[in-house]
């Protein structure tokens, strides 16, 4: 059993490896070029349109579960309404550009894909949802509209109204140094994203592992879909994952039986409505408001499954956990194997080493 386990937990790191430095690599791309204050002025408006742009806006960024409701809050206080904001909430952590490069080698191209779009139909039923029922009312303040001469180009994250910008006067923000700026992107992107995610990869992978090495296969197979949904519901909704370690534990549930269908209600749930995700909307924006978001992706995951398990079954191909016919697929994991260790130990010794 335990030689199972090893054999499982290994497969399950050379598959990620390189799909992780990937993801790793384009997080500080994103850090780097796309700013809060571009993303900002985008969110403010009234109408569809910013909905529209906070379900796609929202997708390459590799913000955790939690880390995506500081970002939502952010751009609340600074001018965004409730609605677009949940629509970012609804999208974003579901689809990341690191968890669909992960999703490619665990779940296949065709469930990577349909996740993608998930998670857009799921920001665009969240917006929609506030908007109908949640009171979606604008901030009672809202902040000015910040002129591409400031926040869409500024490296720092924050306007200073104390500072007015006077002709002539050298914009103070122009003494911004790049190197700092491509310095801090490339802090998050390789020290503290990595240590934020080695923990929750470490026990989704652990996870996953022993799904495959303890339930035999097709264990869950003898659930009805009714049940097998409403499981995934209601285990999904309280569960708190990021959208990268949850792949491992669905490619082990559909190993074990689990319709892929069922599989995805989990994954849309658990990175979306966690209980912290939940206080803090209901706290931030309403319960009314909590209730349509929840409502909004819980409709949206079920709708797709169901669309995965009937109409789109032919097109599902799940390589899981046990198959290892891919031998130069594990020659590639081997290679990136050794770096990603030294990048997951590094940024958690990192970002939790007492301070001095």
């Amino acid at each position: 059993m335990l030689q199972a386990f090893l054999h499982q937990f290994l497969d399950i790191w050379l598959d990620m490896a390189p799909w992780l430095l990937v993801g790793f690599a384009l997080a500080f791309l994103i850090s780097a070029f796309l700013n809060e204050g571009w993303m900002r002025r985008h969110l403010g408006g009234p109408g569809w349109r910013p909905i529209v742009k906070a379900s796609l806006l929202g997708l390459p960024l590799p913000i955790c579960s939690c880390g995506v409701l500081v970002v939502g809050l952010a751009l609340r206080r600074n001018g965004a309404r409730k609605a677009p904001v949940c629509a970012f909430l609804a999208s974003t952590p579901q689809a990341g550009t690191d968890a669909l490069l992960v999703s490619w080698p665990l779940l296949g191209p065709f469930l990577t894909l349909v996740r993608f779009v998930g998670a857009v139909l799921a920001g665009l039923a969240a917006g929609a949802f506030v908007r109908w029922f949640g009171v979606a009312q604008p901030p009672s303040h809202e902040a000015p509209d910040l002129g591409p001469d400031c926040a869409g180009l500024c490296a720092c994250h924050h306007h200073d109204p104390d500072h007015p910008h006077h002709p002539g006067e050298p914009h103070h923000h122009e003494h911004a140094d790049r190197r700092t700026r491509l310095r801090d992107a490339a802090r998050y992107a390789f020290v503290h994203l990595p240590g934020e995610l080695a923990g929750l990869l470490f026990v989704g992978v652990a996870v996953a592992a022993a799904i495959g090495a303890l339930i035999p296969e097709d264990a869950l197979s003898g659930l009805s879909l009714p049940a097998a949904y409403l499981l995934a519901v209601l285990i999904g909704i309280p569960t708190y994952a990021c959208s990268l370690a949850i792949v491992p534990v669905a490619a082990g549930l559909i190993a074990a039986g689990l319709s892929p269908g069922a599989a995805f209600v989990f994954m849309a749930c658990a990175p979306t409505t966690h209980v912290a995700a939940l206080l803090v909307l209901g706290r931030a924006f309403g319960w009314r408001t909590a209730g349509a978001f929840v409502a909004a992706v819980v409709a949206v995951a079920v709708l797709v499954g169901l669309a995965i398990d009937f109409p789109l079954a032919g097109l599902v191909h799940v390589p899981g956990l046990t198959d290892h016919a891919h031998a130069h697929g594990h020659a590639l994991g081997l290679l990136f194997l050794v770096p990603l260790a030294l990048l997951l130990l590094n940024g958690l010794f990192r970002i939790h080493r007492p301070a001095r």
